[in-house]
């Protein structure tokens, strides 16, 4: 009977271990996914800051400052360490808009030439639905 009794704790203390440790797995690619897709959305930002010129009143807009919404399927977030395989796939969505900011100075109004660039990346994992949205504002180079 004590055998018995030894026998069943320790299965229980065994199935509770591997549920914990279970979760435990589950939140730590949870949060790996949730950074790389940070990543890709701050990549994302970056090339939005860096391409240049950028001069509206010259008319030298790089395409990816041009006023609208892009949109890239199978944008890579997670590929598994042991197979090679991507296991995690989303979208990233990039929307550019002319906020129109003026500024008014000894009674000329002047417009800012400015930029707002919100960068979405969205994906699913273990059926529930992510997102990781930036923003950001670019100036004109003048």
């Amino acid at each position: 009977m004590e055998a018995v009794m030894a026998m069943a704790v320790l299965g229980t203390m065994s199935g509770g271990c591997y549920i914990g440790f279970n979760w435990l797995n589950t939140y730590a690619i949870s949060s790996r996914l949730y950074t790389e897709a940070e990543a890709a959305a701050q990549n994302q930002i970056d090339l939005i800051l860096s391409k240049g010129p950028f001069d509206p009143t010259h008319g030298k807009i790089p395409t990816v400052l041009q006023t609208g919404t892009t949109t890239a399927q199978n944008v890579f977030v997670y590929r598994d360490p042991v197979s090679g395989n991507v296991a995690v796939t989303g979208t990233m969505s990039t929307t550019i808009a002319d906020p129109a900011y003026t500024m008014t100075f000894a009674g000329a109004t002047n417009d800012l030439n400015l930029r707002r660039a919100t960068v979405t990346v969205s994906y699913t994992f273990r059926n529930t639905n992510y997102t990781v949205s930036m923003d950001t504002l670019r100036t004109a180079d003048l």
